[in-house]
Order: C-alpha cells, then structure tokens, then sequence
C-alpha cells in the first residue's frame, strides 16, 4: 500500500498537504484536463477492477506483510479507510509491538503499546488533510470523476493530479504496461512520499500492485486481502473517540 501514503500507523509521519473540497458523493462525471492523461487514469482503474466499482467504493479494508525500518520482524497491518469520508483506523503490530490509531473529521487517538494519546490539533490536521491526495482516495475521486482534479501528461505513461481551482499539486502517478499503478507520489514538496510497486494482483473484484515499496527506503509491504465496500462503515469500524 502506499501508507502513506499511505498513512502507516505508527511507523510513517504524515506531512502538509494542501486542503480541498470534495463532495461526500460524487455522480459520474468527465475528468477535466488533458485526454492522453484522462486515458491513463482511466486505463488503470479499468485494470484495477473497473471505474463502477471503485467509484461506487464507500470503505476499504486491506491486511498488509508489512516491514519498517525501525523494527526488525514483520509487521501485520490492518487498515479501515473511509473512500468517500474522512474516516479510518489501523492497527499494526508483531510481538515486539502493538499500536492503533483511529480518526474521523473531528478528532483522533492512538495506543502505543498499552499507552493511550489524542491527537492534538496539528497531528489531526495532518490525517485530514492528506486524506484528500491519498492513494485509495484518489483511485476514488478519479473513478468518480472528481470535478475538483484536472489531470496532465507526465511523460509516455504518467500524469499528474491538481487541484482544479488553485492548481496545487495533489499527487502524480506512472501507469506499467499492465495498466497498474507502478509509480505513484502524494505530491510535489520534499516532505512527499513515493512508492514503486509490483503487478497487479486479483484480490476478489478487484486487483491491487501484489507489494509496494517507499522509494526513501522506508515502508515496504504486500497485500495479504483487500476489499471495498459500497455500504456505510459499520459501527465498530468507527473510533471509539468520544
């Protein structure tokens, strides 16, 4: 996965991101910009499982093989991430650790190891407003064709994702021969992060890069199940935060 960005609990810090608008649904629409990146996009959501499913994607639920820099055995990480609301929870752990962290648009908290913190104002803001330009989001907004992005042309086999409005840089990706995802960026400043991946790889309906690896030598992961949803995140799945 990309965690972080893909936000990887415990393990990846989140960084400033630039905020946007984007309706709690979006009906079909055309993506604005230039058609061979339009065609990219759409090229790879058609080899992901197809612009219908992951635009109607409420949740996803993914397991990850995961590995960090900082701990020297395998990690098995859970994630709940809300697709069309700000809302998500991991759980990441091995048998040296053990951490969660939930969130929703108002607030946050995570449990390292036993010990319990809320987010302060900055550490939530953080969440939230990379939520907007991350990778499942965004595999969300362009299948749904998210009036608020305008795609362009980066190179033979990539584009780039702006805010439609204030042109800020919202993540670019580099579309393999297979059509999936093989390089993808949350954006353009030096506290972004880049992740190459693998083929793609059938996780029921729909097919995911089978690893993903932090270009800076950080996170690496393989997916072990992936799932969306079309219905509203259970109850349990919310953080118990209040």
């Amino acid at each position: 996965m990309a965690m972080n960005s893909s936000v990887k609990a415990g393990c990846i810090c989140l960084f400033l991101a630039c905020a946007v608008t984007m309706p709690l649904s979006m009906a079909w629409a055309d993506l604005k910009g230039d058609e061979k990146a339009i065609s990219l996009a759409h090229e790879m959501l058609d080899a992901m499982g197809g612009r219908d499913v992951w635009s109607n994607a409420v949740w996803m639920h993914v397991v990850e093989r995961s590995y960090s820099p900082s701990q020297k055995k395998a990690l098995r990480h859970e994630a709940w991430r809300g697709l069309q609301v700000e809302k998500a929870r991991y759980t990441t752990a091995n048998e040296d650790i053990a951490y969660e962290q939930a969130w929703d648009a108002d607030a946050g908290w995570r449990i390292r190891n036993g010990e319990y913190q809320q987010f302060d104002e900055e550490r939530h803001r953080l969440e939230t407003d990379f939520w907007y330009r991350e990778i499942y989001t965004m595999y969300h907004r362009l299948a749904a064709g998210d009036p608020a992005l305008t795609l362009t042309l980066n190179g033979d086999r990539g584009f780039r994702v702006a805010d439609v409005n204030s042109g800020a840089p919202l993540g670019s990706f580099t579309i393999s021969a297979e059509g999936g995802v093989l390089v993808w960026s949350s954006g353009d400043s030096e506290f972004d992060v880049t992740y190459v991946y693998g083929p793609l790889r059938s996780f029921g309906q729909i097919r995911l890069p089978e690893w993903g690896a932090q270009t800076n030598g950080g996170w690496r992961f393989n997916y072990v199940e992936a799932t969306l949803h079309s219905t509203p995140m259970e109850d349990d799945m919310r953080p118990p935060m209040r």
